[in-house]
């Protein structure tokens, strides 16, 4: 039976179809997708059988470097990192010399079997509380170690059937006062600092959290959030940017202190945001306190 054909990206690894065949130790069994600069697959350990999703990037150039080192970085904050609500790394792998005229890396990581949660169809507000709360921890366990993510985004985030979660891709993640060669990070979802290339820091994650929160409840950008610069220029819709004011103005049944922390984190200003330990109790709390009759409401 033939294969049905697979996208053809920009990047090396995204021109190759490697369905049935062995990439370092692992069988590939099936593909997942491409990232920017990658193609992830489902892999399968030929010695223990285990399954495995695989992060494949060829560099075939000093402008494709870039990409290895986010995969090598990656892998050197990921294997630090050991938390439920954290995608964990398995193993990094090098060059197979499928083509020995490139470089190339292989990210081995735990296999989640869930959907990101910016395709799942939007969750109850009991649901999102429980997502947000594990979010949180999460990202509390990294910038206990030092680590900022720096990309939080539904995109970001899968959410499987058991209605826990998993932080994926650290490829933009760093460690706490990075200042980036670049602007990097998702519009819709940027801080301001990382706009401006300034310091990336615990609040960074903060920010972007926040405009990920708002995204889940209201399936709309914070208008904090969706301020453009040249490189994210016409990449937000502005039909899906809200409003200014307070957001339980959008949604009333929303519980009065989850609007206010919405806006604690989406300040402009780093110094003026709430830390990610605040926010966890904060949302721990609010799953404890809300109305049952708001939650039938809204649910």
């Amino acid at each position: 039976m033939s294969l049905s054909p697979l996208p053809k990206g920009e990047c090396a690894a995204q021109k190759l179809d490697l369905r049935g065949k062995l990439l370092w130790e692992y069988r590939v069994v099936r593909f997942v997708g491409d990232g920017a600069s990658s193609r992830i697959w489902v892999v399968r350990d030929q010695k223990t059988r285990t399954i495995y999703a695989l992060k494949h990037v060829i560099s075939e150039g000093e402008k494709e470097d870039r990409f290895l080192e986010q995969v090598r970085q990656e892998w050197e904050i990921g294997s630090k990192l050991s938390h439920p609500a954290i995608r964990s790394m398995v193993k990094l792998c090098r060059d197979t010399l499928l083509n020995r005229n490139a470089k190339e890396l292989g990210l081995v990581m735990e296999y989640v079997d869930a959907e990101d949660l910016a395709t799942v169809p939007k969750p109850p507000l009991t649901e999102c509380l429980t997502i947000f709360r594990q979010v949180a921890s999460a990202l509390v366990h990294m910038h206990e170690r030092g680590f900022v993510h720096a990309d939080m985004k539904p995109l970001n985030i899968l959410y499987d059937e058991t209605k826990h979660v998993k932080l994926i891709d650290l490829g933009q993640a760093c460690k706490v006062g990075t200042v980036k060669e670049r602007v990097q990070g998702s519009p819709g979802f940027l801080a301001p600092e990382q706009a401006e290339r300034g310091p990336v820091t615990e609040q960074t994650d903060v920010f972007n959290f926040g405009a990920t929160m708002f995204w889940l409840l209201f399936r709309m950008y914070a208008p904090q959030a969706a301020k453009t610069t040249e490189s994210t220029k016409s990449r937000v819709d502005p039909s899906m940017v809200a409003g200014s004011g307070a957001p339980i103005k959008l949604d009333p049944t929303i519980p009065q202190a989850l609007s206010d922390l919405l806006l604690d984190c989406l300040e402009e200003e780093p110094h003026k945001r709430k830390r990610m330990t605040y926010v966890l109790r904060q949302l721990t709390a609010m799953t404890a306190e809300i109305p049952a009759s708001v939650l039938r409401a809204r649910d």
